[in-house]
This record gives C-alpha cells, structure tokens and sequence, in this order.
C-alpha cells in the first residue's frame, strides 16, 4: 500500500512538473509570438504611413490610388493609419486619404457598418470622416439608434459633417424616431450652429411631439437663433406647460425687445415653473415697464419665482434696485422682504469682489 501511494505521488509531481513547463513555455510563446506580430505591426504601419505621407506631400491622385491598392489587403494596418492622419490632417489634403480610403477600404468599412458585431460597427466607425455619399451617411445615421458605446462613435463622427445633405439625413432621423435620445441629437445639432436654423424651423411648422418640440426649442436658445423668434413665440400659448417653460427660456436668451409682451403674458402664467422662467427674462430685457411685474413676483408664495423676481430686478438696473431697498424696509410680507434683502447682499458682494 505504502509503495502504491509512492508511485500515485511520484506520477502526481512529475504531472505538476510538465503542467507547470508546459504553461511556461506557453507563456513565453505567447510573449514572442505577440512580440513578433507587434513588430511586424509597427514595421508595417511605419511603411504605409511614410508613403501615404508621401502621396499627400506630392498631391498625386494616381499616386494615392497606388498607395491604395497596393495596401488594400491589409485593412488592419491601413485603417489606424488613416485614422491617426485623420485627427492631424484637415483641408484640402484630406482628399488624398479619401482617395486611398475609397479604393482599399470603402466597401469593407460599409460592411462593417451594418456588421453584427458591435466591435466591427466601431471600427467602421472611426473611419466614418472620410465617407462623405449619402448612403455611408443614412448608415451612420441609423446607428444612432444602437447601444450607447456604438451611438456615441456616430455622433463623434456625424458632428464632422456640417454639410446640408448631412443634417438633412439627421432631421429625418428625428422625425423619425419615436423616442429620441435627447443628448444625441443635441451634440449632434448644437456644433451645427446656424445652418439648423432652416430645419428646425420646418420641424416647427409641423409641430411634432412634445419632447421633441422642447428638444428644438431648447436647442434654437442654446444657439441662440433670434431668426426663429416668430415661430417660438407662437407657441408661448401652448396647452404643454414643458412647451411653455421652453418658450419662455428662448425668448429670454434672444433678447429681442419684441419679446416683452409674450413674456408678461406668461409672467401671469397659471404654473409657476413658466412665470420664473419668464420673470429671469423680463429682467434681462431691461425694460422699465417690467418693474410691477417683478415687483409683484417678489410676493409669489414660490421661492422660485422670488428667486427669479430678485434676479430681473438686479437686472434691470437702477429701478429695480430702488424697488429691491423697498421692498427689503417693508416687513409686511417677510418672504418678500427676505428675498429683496437677499439680492441686495448679492449686488454687495459682486461690488466688493
């Protein structure tokens, strides 16, 4: 018995001794093997990125499409190449790199677009730059509606793109979906500045739901676009109040004076979320004619409209800081004069800093 354990230990050690060589040694392939391939990855990526270099330096499209075949069967170097000379190359020598993309690796990256695999999805997508039809574009566009990491690259990638035919495809896409994803679009369509203004304003005409009305709203304000304060104001009476607020936010950043009136009327709105929004405007307007308004706001038994009232009044200028002291000496209404007290301690700090 004593011998048999001998033996089971014995085979049991030299078992643990191969097992232990055998990951070793697998270990130490692996190292060199990985060593070998990033080698030859390096060696590679160094050689296609001087001669791409150089096929943007001679400004040769012949030489371009040459760079390109000649390394069209090598999408897994080509493609960080072109990726990296993406973030530093811009202007007129970005069309060399098109021209390589276009031959060696446009209809694999618009494989990988519609690609299964999230991961093939992503690596299109950071060449997404360089595409530049429409039908790559509707690609990017659809793939807003993916999971969050694949949504993010499409947004990084449709942001490059300012042209009208690409916001056109963006709009649709709002139109579209039925809940859209509110960041999304805003990062997409906020970097596009002025050149939204023709399409939110047809958004407009044909009101679309709620959250969508509050997401054009909200976005035609952050601009700003004054040139849609016809369309905003028309839909300061909305039955939404969320529409309401919206409205009343844009015509305060606009600061037009035609927006006085609209913005008293909802200064009386029943909810009190719209008359702050409104009252923080009328401030900004600087109308004298807003002093009641604001003055009357002070009483509002909502802290936030008070908060709000204070600030127009500080806005307004030296009539509103007379009716600030005022109100401050008068204890009838303590709330209101608390607040009026707070914002004159606000002007005193301001001075003094």
């Amino acid at each position: 018995m004593a011998d048999l354990l001998s033996v089971v230990v014995l085979y049991s050690l030299i078992f643990v001794i191969l097992l232990s060589l055998g990951l070793f040694g697998f270990i130490v392939a692996r190292r060199l093997v990985l060593g070998r391939r990033d080698a030859l990855f390096e060696a590679r990526y160094l050689l296609i990125e001087r001669e791409v270099l150089e096929a943007i330096a001679s400004g040769d499209r012949k030489m371009a499409l040459e760079v390109g075949a000649r390394y069209s069967g090598q999408p897994r170097t080509l493609t960080p190449v072109l990726v990296d000379m993406l973030e530093v190359i811009g202007g007129e020598n970005r069309e060399v790199l098109r021209v390589i993309f276009d031959r060696a690796l446009r209809e694999r990256c618009v494989r990988d677009l519609g690609s299964l695999f999230a991961a093939r999805r992503l690596k299109a997508i950071r060449l997404a730059g360089l595409l530049s039809s429409a039908p790559e574009k509707t690609l990017l566009v659809e793939l807003l509606r993916d999971k969050p990491i694949v949504r993010l690259a499409a947004v990084n990638s449709l942001v490059r793109f300012q042209d009208r035919e690409s916001l056109a495809l963006v709009f649709k896409a709002f139109e579209q979906e039925s809940c859209p994803n509110v960041h999304t679009y805003t990062n997409i369509l906020f970097g596009a500045g002025e050149r939204t203004e023709p399409f939110i304003r047809d958004c407009l005409a044909h009101p679309p739901s709620v959250e969508k009305l509050r997401l054009l709203i909200n976005l035609a304000a952050a601009i700003p676009l004054p040139s849609l304060f016809r369309e905003i104001a028309g839909l300061a009476g909305h039955p939404e109040m969320e529409v309401r607020i919206a409205a009343a936010k844009a015509l305060s950043r606009f600061r037009l004076p035609d927006s006085f009136g609209i913005l008293s009327a909802l200064a009386e709105d029943p909810a009190w979320q719209v008359q702050a929004q409104a009252l923080k405007g009328l401030g900004r307007l600087k109308n004298p004619e807003a002093l009641s308004l604001l003055s009357r706001g002070l009483h509002s038994p909502n802290w936030h409209v008070r908060n709000n009232a204070r600030q127009g009044l500080l806005d307004l200028g030296p009539a509103g800081l007379e009716r600030l002291r005022a109100v401050s000496l008068d204890r009838t209404d303590r709330f209101a004069s608390d607040m009026a007290a707070m914002g004159l301690e606000d002007l005193t700090y301001r001075m003094a800093g």
